[in-house]
């Protein structure tokens, strides 16, 4: 890997071109590997596991809520995984983890953007919606619209990434 060139050749939004590169065998494992180191440390960086230490009422549903979060994470990430595979392997059957790892960077800055646009929607609409009863919401309403909006990004994030699986595995 050149270290003098680290960002200047990848793809930060255009997955459609690096989808045909992938296609057409353009693509290093190098370049595959600088998309997935940039893809991982802008957002694969944290951990999440289901502890919680319990002291009160609320920190009990804190507890159960990382459980049910870690779960339906998890799930959502197998049946996403899986889907790439399968899509992948409907096509050529080549180059999966060269694909999903270029790819992961441009498609992973589409699904930031449209979260930042959707968040924006959904901050404005709930503040019209709830304007004078807002603090009166349950605190967990909070936690669990969180958790449905990052499982909505994720879904889309699997959703683009296997548009783009289809584009490198079919051209």
């Amino acid at each position: 890997m050149n270290k003098d060139v680290m960002i200047e050749d990848l793809y930060f939004i255009n997955a459609k071109a690096l989808a045909v590169k992938l296609h057409q065998q353009e693509v290093s494992e190098d370049l595959a590997f600088k998309h997935l180191l940039v893809f991982s440390m802008l957002f694969a960086s944290a951990m999440v596991f289901p502890v919680a230490v319990s002291c009160t009422q609320s920190d009990v549903f804190a507890f159960w809520y990382q459980i049910a979060n870690f779960f339906a994470f998890a799930l959502l990430q197998f049946w996403g995984m899986r889907l790439l595979y399968r899509t992948n392997k409907q096509g050529d059957g080549q180059a999966f983890f060269l694909r999903w790892a270029a790819l992961s960077l441009p498609v992973g800055l589409q699904v930031w953007l449209i979260s930042l646009l959707l968040g924006l929607v959904y901050g404005i609409l709930i503040g019209f919606v709830f304007v004078d009863t807002i603090t009166d919401l349950p605190e967990n309403t909070w936690l669990i619209s969180g958790m449905g909006f990052g499982l909505v990004m994720q879904l889309i994030y699997y959703f683009i990434m296997q548009r783009n699986f289809k584009r490198c595995a079919n051209g």
